[in-house]
């Protein structure tokens, strides 16, 4: 037999996750014993990005810094920039995002009869790269960025399969 037809059929059977970026997984709130799905991805350089819904609808997208010795400055929200879209630094409706030292928080939007309008996570799950500014409380700068790819499929896993994302 062909080594390549026998390679395609290996390659066919692997789950689709192996070829994408973001894979769905679940986080359990000790307090509550409350499950909810969250589109997940890392990179590198210890940098995480997850996109929810909460119990209210809201979409969320979290970026947390993983890296032990650094912290984000307090009430200090990064920037974001999906491929070369405008910078941003606010949730929906010009609020501000939800910080710690360890994450930022955006809302993107709300789950309304299985629609979502919004212009930032249509982004989000149509783009290519995202990328990340912000400073830590040492006073230095950093920036980083995360592959999109897989993000719409693992997305829309975690809203809800007849959910539809318009800008």
């Amino acid at each position: 037999m062909n080594k390549s037809i026998v390679l395609s059929s290996i390659l066919l059977l692997l789950p689709i996750s192996v070829y994408a970026d973001w894979q769905v997984i679940t986080h359990t709130d000790t307090n509550t014993n409350t499950a909810t799905q969250v589109a997940y991805t890392d990179n590198d350089q210890g940098y995480s990005l997850e996109i929810y819904r909460d119990s209210v609808n809201a979409v969320r997208a979290r970026f947390s810094i993983n890296r032990a010795l650094d912290k984000l400055v307090n009430k200090h929200c990064p920037t974001f920039q999906v491929d070369n879209r405008l910078l941003d630094n606010r949730s929906i409706n010009d609020a501000v995002c939800i910080t710690d030292l360890a994450w930022s928080e955006f809302v993107l939007g709300y789950v309304i009869d299985n629609s979502v309008s919004s212009a930032k996570l249509n982004a989000l799950v149509n783009g290519s790269t995202i990328t990340f500014r912000f400073m830590l409380e040492s006073g230095t700068y950093e920036e980083t960025n995360f592959s999109l790819s897989g993000s719409k499929r693992a997305t829309l896993t975690v809203l809800g399969g007849s959910v539809v994302i318009s800008p």
